[in-house]
Order: structure tokens, then C-alpha cells, then sequence
């Protein structure tokens, strides 16, 4: 069904949270069809993320009929993604299953020697449905402002906590430590964001950078937002400045304040992707459908609900943003903060 109205696809932190989604039709005739069940890949076990994620987008695609085929989430953790990655690849042309994407796409195969290394050209680009982006969180009753929290980091060692060594939260913890010219971070990595955001709302650890659907369960009592790393403030959370406002790395060339940055930083992403050589005519179906599926009401609410920044790229945006979303990991990851990446690695 196609959803009529405006539909936004750049990054801007406004941009498809009052998009007006109207009544519904029956989609044009595409050149291919499904032809048998669709597997929906997902990293995690049930209830994390991805997984929340993936069963709204198939309830939308069951409720308004956008496929002719049944669609089966099939929960595949390991190896922080490494296993659904390694399935999804050896399904070579196969368009009937898909993955949901998180940055352990791309930070788990620049680390783990897998078949995947660049999803970008050893898999197949689908859609990129949204940005879930990065808060300085607190315990207010630490922190009352991102000075107070500045004047702390220059003079004592502060934990963080995170959902993963090495994952996008530890990256983005690392660069706000160099912009900042913090003392190094004690960074402890927990379970998952729930359990990320209860350590900081009862003080067991000094900050995090949750994303918002993470944090929200203990705002503003326990957490509040003190920065928010974008251009533009979050319109669910006027009162955090942003790191441009507050001139965060923005010394010399300003490389830390973009990298920091949600539009040119390591965020996280939440798009679909499918295995190699999936032909032009399956990717254009996946494009339709979840098209709609953006458009769709439902998942303009949640997108809203949740602080999510509404971003939609189809097949050949989404590749071209992979592309250099990657680089800009190895350059951190490598590069920035010396970490061993696997031994073939190749330039992208």
C-alpha cells in the first residue's frame, strides 16, 4: 500500500516527525515477487533492539498487506553478529532473507576474520530506516551541566558504561575524551542499554551516551541529557545543547566535532541489509515496501516516541552511506585509537 504525503530521507534532526500519513492504496505491480517465505536475520536475541525493531516492521508490512509472502523473524545471535553475518553471506543471491542493521555490521567483521568484511560490497544495501542518535547522559544529581561535568573530567578519572568493548558507544565515549581533554575514561561495558541506563540513573556509573528509547524509562528523575551531538538540538530534548554550541572539539580543523557529529559521525543506524549479488529487481521491491513501511503511521510514532532522527535511504543511498561510514571506523578504530583490526584487512 502506498502511504500518500511528503516523505523525508536527509538527516535532519526535524526533518518526518510530523510527516502527515494519509490513506492507503494498492502498491504498482513490481517486476519481482518473493516467492517463498522471507527470513528477517537478526543479530540479537529476542527483545534487544534489533529485534524490537524487526517485529514492528514486519507487523506493518502484515497489517497493510506489502508482501505476498509470510515474513519470519529469525533470532541468530553470536559473535556479536559475526554468525548471522556468515549465514546471511553464504545465501549468495538468495533475496529472500534479510538482516537488520546495527554498527556491529561493520565493526564486527573489521575485527572478527568472517567471509563479510565490507557490507557494502560483500553484501547487499536494502534500505536505512533511521538514526538512533547519541546523548551525553547523567544522573542529575551528579551533574547539573555539561561545565560541571567538564570542570570533573579534566580533574578525576570518570566511568562510563557502554553495551560493548569496542562497539559504537565506546567509540563515541573515546572521541569525546580527545575533544573534551578529559582524563582517559574507566569505560565498563554491561549487558545492554537497559542495563547501561540503570547503572547511571543509580549512580553506579558517572555517564553514558544511551540512545534515548534506552535512557527514557529514567528521565528526567535519574538521566538527563547534557549534550547532544548534532548540528541542531533534539526537538524531544530542547534543553541539551548541542557539542557544536558548546565548541566540543571544535578546535583546529574541528575533525573530532564532526566525527562526534550526527550527520558525519559513527551514530547508530538501523537499516536492512541482504546477501551478495541480490539482482536489481529484488532490491527494488524491498525499496517499495519499505518505503511504506518509513511512511507508514506507526512507525512515525515510534520513531517520534522514542527519539529516533527519521532517515530513509533506499538501496543505492544506502550503500553510497556505508561506503564511508566505514571508513570513518577503520580511521577510529585503526587509526585513532590504535585498535587491532583483522589482519586482511583491505582499503574500502
Amino acid at each position: 500500500m502506498n502511504f500518500a504525503g511528503p516523505m523525508t530521507v536527509g538527516l535532519a534532526l526535524t526533518a518526518g516527525i510530523g510527516l502527515a500519513v494519509s490513506a492507503v492504496s494498492q502498491p504498482a505491480a513490481a517486476q519481482w515477487e518473493p516467492e517463498r517465505p522471507l527470513d528477517f536475520v537478526i543479530q540479537t536475541s529476542p527483545g534487544g533492539g534489533s529485534d524490537i525493531y524487526t517485529r514492528i516492521w514486519l507487523g506493518i508490512i502484515d497489517k497493510y498487506k506489502l508482501s505476498p509472502v509470510p515474513l519470519t523473524p529469525v533470532n541468530m545471535p553470536g559473535g556479536a553478529g559475526a554468525v548471522a553475518l556468515t549465514y546471511l553471506h553464504s545465501l549468495d543471491g538468495d533475496p529472500h532473507a534479510l538482516t537488520p542493521t546495527l554498527n556491529s555490521i561493520i565493526t564486527t567483521p573489521l575485527q572478527q576474520r568472517i567471509p563479510v568484511m565490507y557490507p557494502s560490497r560483500d553484501l547487499t544495501p536494502v534500505a536505512m530506516m533511521t538514526t538512533d542518535p547519541f546523548l551525553l547522559w547523567v544522573n542529575p544529581a551528579s551533574f547539573s551541566s555539561w561545565e560541571d561535568f567538564h570542570t570533573a573530567c579534566q580533574e578525576r578519572r570518570l566511568t562510563a558504561n557502554g553495551t560493548g568493548a569496542r562497539q559504537e558507544d565506546e567509540i563515541q565515549i573515546g572521541l569525546l575524551e580527545r575533544a573534551a581533554g578529559c582524563m582517559p575514561f574507566r569505560y565498563v561495558p554491561q549487558s545492554g542499554g537497559g542495563a547501561v541506563a540503570t547503572n547511571v540513573a543509580g549512580g553506579h556509573a558517572d555517564f553514558s551516551v544511551n540512545q534515548p528509547a534506552e535512557a527514557m524509562p529514567h528521565y528526567p528523575e535519574n538521566m538527563v541529557p547534557i549534550v547532544m551531538f548534532s548540528k541542531e538540538r533534539h526537538p524531544t530534548f530542547t534543553e541539551a545543547p548541542t557539542h557544536w554550541e558548546l565548541e566540543i572539539g571544535t578546535d583546529g580543523d574541528g575533525q573530532y566535532a564532526k566525527l562526534l557529529d550526527l550527520e558525519t559521525g559513527l551514530h547508530q543506524v538501523r537499516g536492512l541489509v541482504g546477501p551478495p549479488n541480490m539482482s536489481d529487481e529484488a532490491k527494488a521491491w524491498y525499496d517499495n515496501v519499505f518505503r511504506q513501511v518509513f511512511e507508514a503511521p506507526e512507525w512515525q510514532e515510534f520513531m517520534q516516541t522514542n527519539g529516533m532522527v527519521p532517515t530513509y535511504k533506499g538501496p543505492d543511498g544506502y550503500k553510497e552511506f556505508l561506503v564511508e561510514f566505514e571508513r570513518n571506523h577503520v580511521r577510529m578504530m585503526r587509526d585513532e585509537f590504535g585498535w587491532e583490526l583483522r589482519p586482511d584487512l583491505e582499503d574500502n
